[in-house]
Order: C-alpha cells, then sequence, then structure tokens
C-alpha cells in the first residue's frame, strides 16, 4: 500500500471545486450527447441536403489550428473563434471541421453572436450542406435548438438532432501535416492558412512558418488539369486561390533541367470549362508558357484550346527565340461515332526577321515558316460483333496543310493526307494453367498528297495469370512495323488529327517504333515481354519486366533499333502518409558496351 500525507479537509475542498470547474464543459457537452442519443431518430427526407450558398467563407482562428489533410479534417484548441458569414461568430474552447462531410462543431464554454442576439451554450454545430445549425443551451432546463436556413432569430426548440450532430473528432497519435493560428474555408474548395508551418515525414522534420498557403481540396476534376511537363520530383505551393481559380508555385527536378521553378494557374468555371496556364520551367533560359482551355458547347459538343510557346531568354527579356503553336479542336458527338475537327497554326519563329539571319549567335536561327493544318479525324465507337465476344472500332480522317515557304522544308506549298484505320479486340479467353488470354490488332493506311504512303501495323497478345493477390504475371508478344515509300515526304505538325504521328511524340511524323526514329522505309519488331508484381501491401510495390526485341532491317549498337535484351525493375513504396516514391533502373546486358541506364529514374507523387 502506498504511503503519503492525507491532504486536510480544506484541500480537499478546493481539488472538488477546481474539478467541477474543469468538468462542467465536458459534463454538459456529454449532457447533449445523451440527449441527443435518446431522442427519436430525425426522419431522412427531412434531412435532405438543401441549396447551399455559393462562395461562402468561414474563418477559423485558435492558440493551435491544426489540418490534418490525409483525413480532411481540420481541428482548432484554445480560444477558438469561428466567423461565419451573415455577421455570425462562434467562440469555443475547441472545434473540429469535416471538410469531406461540410460540417464543424464547437464544443466547450461556447458564445454564439448573432445579428438576432448572443447566446451561451455547451455546444454548436453547423451542417453546412443541410444549412442547418444545432445548438445546446445553457438554459435552467436541458433543451436542444435548430436553427433553420441561417433564421437565427427564431430556433426550433426540442427538435429531434441527427445522432452524430456534436460528434468531436479526435486524431489520436496522428500528426497534422499543417499547423497555424488561423484558417480560411471555402468548404467546397479550399483552405487558407497563414503563417503555416509544414510537418514534413509523419511530424519527423517541422518547417519554420511560411507565408499564405492554399490548399484546394475541390472535386471539380476541372482543378486537377495538369500543363506541366513530367518530372521526377514536384512540390506545389498554392499561395492564391477562389471558389474559382488557384495560383501555384511549383519546387521541380527532372534528369534533364535538373531544379527549377515553375508556376501554374488555373480558372474553372464550374463543370462545363477550364483555362490553364503555365510557365514551366520559369527559372532557366529555354521556358515553355503554356495555355490549355476546354468549354462545354452542349451536352453532345465541346471544344479545346491547346497553345505552346517556346522561348529562350533571361528572365523576362528578348528572346533569342521565340517559336510555338496554336491547335483549336471542336469535336461532336453522335449517336455510333465523335467527328473531331482541328485546327493548328504554327510558327517557327514569332520574331522578326533579321538580317544576319540569326539571333545573338547561329544556334538560333530564323526560321519563317508558319503552316496552317486543318484536319477532320472520324472516329467511330467501339461495337460488339455479334456475340462473338470481338470488338470493332473504325476510324478515318482527312487534312490540309498550307504553308507559303514550303510545308516542312519541300517546295510545295500544300499537302493533304487521308487516313483509314481500325482497331480489332479479342474477347478474354481462358487459357491452359488458369490463365487469361486477350489480344488486338490495329492496322491504319495513310496517303499523302507528295506522294507518298504510310502504313502501320500493332498486333499485341497478352497471357495472364494472377497467383495470389498479391502476385500476378503477364506474358506479351507486341509486333509493331510501319512502311513508307518517302522518308522525306511527311508531315511534322502537333495536330493529332492527320493520320501521322504529331509532333513532340515524333519528329519526322512517323510511328516510333520500339521508341526508336523511323530511319528505314520499312522497320518491324517482334517483341517478348514477360512481366512479374508484387504487391505485399498498399504501401509496397515492385515489378520486374523481361524484354527480348527482334528489330528489322537492322540491329546493331548505334546503328538503329532496341537492345535486343533488356530488364526493367521497378519499386514504389510509401514514403510518408501522402507521399510515394518510385524508383526505376534498367539493364541492358552489355548492349553497346552498356549494362545499366546511365541512371536511375526517381519520381515522387501523391498517388
Amino acid at each position: 500500500m502506498l504511503q503519503g500525507k492525507l491532504p486536510t479537509a480544506s484541500q480537499r475542498r478546493q481539488h472538488e471545486r477546481e474539478n467541477r470547474r474543469l468538468d462542467k464543459p465536458v459534463r454538459l457537452l456529454l449532457a447533449a450527447l445523451v440527449l441527443v442519443a435518446t431522442g427519436r431518430q430525425p426522419v431522412l427526407a427531412a434531412e435532405q441536403p438543401q441549396e447551399e450558398a455559393a462562395n461562402v467563407k468561414i474563418a477559423i482562428s485558435a492558440a493551435r489550428v491544426d489540418y490534418f489533410t490525409d483525413a480532411d479534417i481540420i481541428t482548432a484548441r484554445g480560444g477558438v473563434e469561428v466567423v461565419l458569414p451573415q455577421g455570425v461568430t462562434v467562440t469555443g474552447d475547441a472545434c473540429s471541421f469535416n471538410i469531406a462531410l461540410r460540417r464543424f462543431v464547437v464544443a466547450g464554454h461556447v458564445r454564439l453572436d448573432t445579428p438576432a442576439g448572443a447566446y451561451q451554450g455547451a455546444a454548436f454545430a453547423d451542417f453546412l450542406p443541410f444549412r442547418r445549425a444545432y445548438f445546446v443551451p445553457l438554459e435552467s432546463e436541458p433543451d436542444r435548438w435548430t436553427f433553420l436556413n441561417d433564421d437565427w432569430a427564431a430556433p426550433e426548440k426540442g427538435r429531434i438532432m441527427p445522432g452524430d450532430a456534436f460528434f468531436l473528432a479526435d486524431m489520436g497519435a496522428a500528426k497534422p501535416f499543417i499547423t497555424a493560428k488561423r484558417v480560411v474555408i471555402e468548404p467546397t474548395t479550399y483552405a487558407t492558412t497563414l503563417t503555416a508551418a509544414f510537418r514534413l515525414f509523419n511530424g519527423a522534420i517541422t518547417t519554420i512558418p511560411l507565408p499564405v498557403y492554399v490548399r484546394n481540396f475541390s472535386q471539380n476534376p476541372n482543378f486537377g488539369v495538369n500543363s506541366l511537363s513530367g518530372a521526377s520530383f514536384d512540390i506545389p505551393y498554392g499561395f492564391a486561390g477562389s471558389a474559382s481559380s488557384m495560383d501555384a508555385l511549383h519546387l521541380r527536378y527532372d534528369p534533364h533541367h535538373k531544379t527549377y521553378a515553375s508556376f501554374e494557374h488555373h480558372s474553372v468555371f464550374g463543370d462545363f470549362g477550364y483555362a490553364v496556364f503555365s510557365l514551366n520551367p520559369a527559372t532557366q533560359l529555354s521556358k515553355q508558357w503554356n495555355l490549355l482551355g476546354y468549354a462545354a458547347t452542349s451536352a453532345r459538343s465541346a471544344v479545346a484550346l491547346n497553345a505552346q510557346l517556346f522561348t529562350f531568354q533571361s528572365g523576362l527579356s528578348q528572346p533569342l527565340s521565340a517559336n510555338g503553336f496554336a491547335d483549336v479542336q471542336w469535336t461532336q458527338a453522335l449517336r455510333e461515332s465523335a467527328p473531331k475537327v482541328e485546327l493548328t497554326q504554327s510558327y517557327d519563329s514569332l520574331l522578326a526577321p533579321t538580317p544576319l539571319g540569326y539571333y545573338g549567335n547561329p544556334n538560333h536561327p530564323f526560321v519563317p515558316n508558319h503552316p496552317l493544318t486543318a484536319a477532320l479525324a472520324w472516329p467511330g465507337f467501339t461495337q460488339q460483333i455479334g456475340r462473338s465476344g470481338f470488338s470493332l472500332q473504325l476510324l478515318s480522317g482527312a487534312s490540309t496543310t498550307h504553308d507559303v515557304f514550303g510545308v516542312n522544308g519541300a517546295r510545295v506549298h500544300d499537302v493533304q493526307t487521308l487516313y483509314l484505320g481500325a482497331i480489332l479486340g479479342t474477347p478474354v479467353v481462358p487459357a491452359p494453367l488458369g490463365t487469361s488470354l486477350v489480344g488486338s490488332y490495329a492496322v491504319q493506311h495513310v496517303w499523302l498528297s507528295y506522294p507518298n504512303t504510310v502504313d502501320v501495323q500493332t498486333a499485341t497478345l497478352s497471357d495472364s495469370k494472377r497467383f495470389s493477390n498479391k502476385v500476378f504475371v503477364t506474358g506479351t508478344w507486341l509486333l509493331q512495323s510501319a512502311a513508307t515509300k518517302n522518308l522525306f515526304a511527311s508531315l511534322i505538325s502537333p495536330n493529332t488529327s492527320t493520320g501521322l504521328t504529331p509532333e513532340p511524340a515524333s519528329p519526322n511524323g512517323f510511328p516510333l517504333i520500339a521508341g526508336v526514329v523511323m530511319a528505314y522505309p520499312h522497320v518491324v519488331n517482334n517483341s517478348y515481354l514477360l512481366t512479374a508484381s508484387l504487391a505485399p501491401s498498399p504501401a509496397f510495390q515492385f515489378t520486374l519486366t523481361a524484354l527480348e526485341n527482334h528489330y528489322a532491317p537492322v540491329q546493331q549498337p548505334f546503328g538503329g533499333g532496341p537492345p535486343r535484351y533488356e530488364a526493367l525493375g521497378d519499386v514504389r513504396f510509401r514514403i510518408s502518409r501522402t507521399l510515394f516514391a518510385d524508383i526505376a533502373r534498367a539493364y541492358y546486358f552489355n548492349w553497346g558496351n552498356q549494362r545499366w541506364s546511365p541512371q536511375f529514374t526517381v519520381q515522387i507523387s501523391t498517388q
């Protein structure tokens, strides 16, 4: 038995008074919860969401505000103040805001100030989509109030409340991603924190307080449209935003540009359109300016814009080179097809002509070409062939290109293309050993008015087997072939509807076979792939691919064609609650005295 000095009677009475003072808010909140829980459940039809007020902003201030981004929860503790629209303020000891459900709770020493008057209470909750606020007042008798449609002057007293009205989130040992003292929330779109400190790698690293940070959590997919090129590592930092816009700086890394900064802006027009602008990279001499736009013109038609400008300049000084294009597409969905009209205006130089023929040095020559391409692509929808399980899609299109300086350096000023194609798909067929067999065949023939022709074929056959929920193996045969009568009579354009491979995917308009630029009139590659994937948990995945290529007419190091044998290993694993690392490297079996690929491919992402 523990021995010790017993407290005096006065000390016991003082201790009891302190316990009553500290426990009062908790007891009141528990009483409210019991009161709510023992009542009848509300009628669901009466709890349907109402029309939510647009552009509502809610400001939460406290001694400490924590943002748990992976759980979509914001908590506040110590001197909490919540400022609502229409001149309503709620103060209390603690607050929990559920972003996903768009509701919040304030508990402990609650004071509700409204245009209709001030009320003291134990707990307050606001279900924003329903436009209903629930309140437990400090009255002589236990009661419950419900404010409907922001009518603060006439609460409905004694009304049945939802069973989870005053649920206060307990995050336990979870670490917040952001810690601040104030946050402004637009419940459907974004949250803005002032002087935010970031807790990285599950709280292992805490940054110094940084300037205004805006996090967009909108469910509108138009905010997710990306106009930046790929990178191994990208850290976005949103610094401005609204219900319809978002501005962010990006710290990025890729093997070509190394470390650099970029800028991206989103303007979103509801569910019907967007405009996305970016400068990438913004801190290097070679810059790419991008503008993506989309607008639904009807329930079955839309117009899209893709404009890119490439400059070589220091900062925003006079560039030494400037070239680019603007591409506009209009698509109309019909019953069995979706025709697309596409116009592309390209400029090889947007600078004024110079007597020297170049700017700065001969590495930046003046090129006068500015071709205009108009095209019509008419792809049909995939159709099932009877009850055979086979599917068929038909492709067709035509284009015309005009350049007064000669199309692609040729002497002709106008070039037309016409193409036809088809894609045949097989059903999934059960095969021996419990595997599943599926295949496809694609063919396309293109006529060019030079004259010239381009024929492309692709055939695949895959056999796969899942050994368990963690192990999956696939074997694939891939045949690719391309043939042309003249390698120098092609069409190089970013237009995607000419029937040829657009730039920048191809530098000469011909398809890349096995990733190799077509350098012979007729090339064929047979590939055999075996891929094994191991995923013991959602936090770890390892993939190993063995590849054998047979490329004709020439397959030799430094002379054309891909390596004969390749092995590619890829491991993906979680490095924090929200970040994944993807590391890959290839082995070439001493092809051209090269064993390993020059470097690892590393990518950090949130998916």
